[in-house]
């Protein structure tokens, strides 16, 4: 837990000193947008340690009148506690170059990721500590064209995520909660001469209609810049997520007294 919480505090800090030099540039400019971001999460339980993971979302820009972004992720989770689990899994995202000034283009990447997470409680609250590892691998891309080949570079990321139910003592079947968490990434490669990748902070609320099923809505608002370029941006993302979970443990049989 103190190796953590050291992690935690080294990236907060290279944020602060990264972003401070990043916005003493001052031959860099700002792009803004308004953005929307749908989400699908499904987990299935396996076993008592084991889950099936997989997401899926569609981004658009200029509200929903361009495309931005569209993305699938499998993997799977071992849980070494209920309150410690690690993630591992596959990546494709399909990402428009309108930062680079070649809106007509979508650009494949391919990534590895490796998440751990640990969870905490504290009254009402449940406090989410998620760290993240993407081995990624671009497609190369030059003077507004897809070239063969994929570059490699590497992201790291750190989310602290709060819920706090409403309505109810804990998050249950009918509970309405609140949510607000922040996310800050770096990456480091050969090719990266920005290490500052960007920074997400979000607040919405979540509702749980059943044991297996759920939504969240949330208004995200994203800082960044380009790894390899000048071009800083910032988003309003407004978010929408469904959340499912499936057992598919099978059910003991209970034999009948004659």
């Amino acid at each position: 837990m103190i190796k953590m919480f050291k992690i935690q505090l080294i990236l907060i800090a290279a944020f602060f000193s990264i972003t401070t030099s990043s916005k003493a540039q001052q031959s860099k400019n700002i792009y803004t947008d308004d953005m929307v971001w749908t989400q699908y999460l499904f987990r299935g339980q396996i076993s008592s340690k084991w889950h099936l993971h997989f997401d899926a979302g569609y981004r658009t820009r200029e509200y929903v009148n361009k495309e931005s972004q569209y993305f699938f992720r499998p993997g799977v989770i071992y849980f070494i506690s209920p309150k410690v689990n690690i993630q591992a899994g596959y990546a494709y995202f399909n990402t428009n170059q309108f930062l680079s000034g070649y809106p007509e283009v979508m650009r494949p990447e391919q990534r590895l990721y490796q998440r751990l997470t640990v969870i905490q409680q504290a009254g009402r609250f449940e406090i989410k500590h998620r760290y993240r590892l993407e081995e990624r691998f671009i497609h190369n891309f030059s003077n507004g064209a897809l070239q063969d080949g994929y570059t490699q570079s590497f992201r790291v990321g750190y989310q602290i995520y709060l819920s706090c139910p409403i309505n109810n003592v804990k998050i249950t079947a009918n509970t309405l909660y609140g949510i607000i968490f922040n996310e800050l990434f770096v990456s480091f490669g050969k090719k990266i001469i920005n290490p500052f990748d960007q920074n997400r902070i979000a607040m919405g609320l979540g509702y749980q209609f059943t044991k297996g099923f759920g939504a969240t809505i949330f208004y995200q608002y994203i800082y960044g810049q380009q790894a390899t370029g000048t071009q800083l941006y910032a988003y309003n993302t407004y978010c929408i997520a469904l959340n499912q979970t499936l057992d598919f443990r099978k059910k003991e049989q209970t034999v009948p007294s004659n």
